[in-house]
């Protein structure tokens, strides 16, 4: 897995490419301890190939975090059997999932 973080006015948008599984949850959790302070963060799905269960956990564990704290965490393009696994697991119950990244900055907006 690669992960880059690119910043915009209103949030931090973490790009997540290839497999999101137990093997990187540690890379995964680095990333979003670096922008704990950020009052949205996107998580940008469109290259991930793989999740697992692990992952799935991850995602939820991070969306009580953000909740907690009052900030807001987004998922944006997920595709094909990464987006099926994340509907079977609901994740949009419990992180807002979004078609792009500005549609998610527009949706934090308003």
């Amino acid at each position: 897995m690669q992960i880059a973080h690119r910043s915009y006015r209103t949030a931090d948008v973490i790009d997540i490419t290839g497999q999101f599984n137990f093997g990187t949850r540690k890379e995964f959790s680095a990333a979003i301890e670096k922008i704990k302070t950020s009052p949205h963060v996107i998580l940008n799905f469109k290259g991930v190939t793989f999740v697992d269960s692990a992952a799935i956990g991850l995602l939820a564990l991070a969306a009580q975090q953000f909740k907690s704290a009052n900030r807001t965490l987004s998922l944006v393009g997920a595709q094909g059997t990464v987006k099926q696994v994340l509907n079977l697991a609901h994740i949009e119950q419990m992180i807002p999932t979004f078609a792009s990244e500005d549609a998610a900055l527009s949706k934090a907006a308003a």
